[in-house]
């Protein structure tokens, strides 16, 4: 018990305590950084919005957002791990990228999340993504417009299954361990996009959803092992 105690104390103070000083400065630098191209546009070219647009568009995107910037985090943050939040949201395409990067390395290497050895993995994982990520981004900048224009078209049409794909390959690696819960979860999901209900209130109700029947089959659990 001491061992596992001086580990995580040691993980704390070498690690997690970095990480945070690191990943606040690097996320406000990163949010600093997105105003340069409007005050580009401002201060150099001279053109500059008025008021009334400014919080239209804010306004626009405060409605979006507002509750995936709070539920989100909630849904990744098991999976992901504090680090792999960071790294994830200061490069984005989570869902699409960072979430299945990590499952794959952690699924490779017999880790479980939760645990430090699990954390470490996914944010390795997630980092080399994004050297991966840029590569090829750099070179669909550079030449995408000449290789789309050589791919057959059932290629072309193939890049709509993409997300679906993803998601089915995280389903499968998480299904032999909640065999229940995951298809319960896909079943509600799907029945809260066909409600007819505000769609800004489908993806917090789904996450809320998922955590409120993760926790009662997690005491269910507990309670049939005590």
């Amino acid at each position: 018990m001491s061992n596992a105690t001086d580990i995580d104390k040691r993980f704390h103070d070498e690690y997690t305590v970095k990480m945070i000083r690191n990943g606040r400065l690097t996320t406000l630098i990163a949010a600093l950084l997105t105003f340069v191209p409007a005050l580009y546009l401002w201060l150099v070219l001279g053109y500059k919005a008025d008021w009334s647009n400014i919080l239209a568009g804010w306004g626009i995107i405060v409605s979006s957002y507002f509750f995936i910037y709070i539920f989100e985090p909630l849904g990744f943050y098991p999976s992901m791990g504090l680090s792999g939040i960071y790294v994830g949201y200061l490069a984005g395409n989570i869902p699409s990228v960072r979430l299945p990067a990590m499952l794959a390395a952690r699924a490779a290497t017999n880790t479980e999340a939760g645990t430090h050895k699990g954390e470490l993995v996914g944010v390795i994982a997630i980092g080399m993504s994004v050297f991966v990520n840029v590569g090829f981004v750099t070179l669909a900048a550079l030449a995408g417009q000449g290789i789309l224009a050589v791919l057959p078209e059932f290629v072309i049409n193939a890049f709509n299954y993409t997300l679906p794909a993803i998601l089915g390959a995280v389903m499968a690696q998480y299904f032999p361990k909640n065999k229940l819960f995951v298809p319960l979860i896909f079943v509600l999901c799907v029945i809260i996009c066909k409600l007819p209900v505000p769609s800004i209130t489908r993806f917090p109700g789904a996450i809320l959803l998922s955590i409120g029947i993760g926790v009662l089959l997690f005491l269910n659990e507990k309670k049939k092992t005590a």
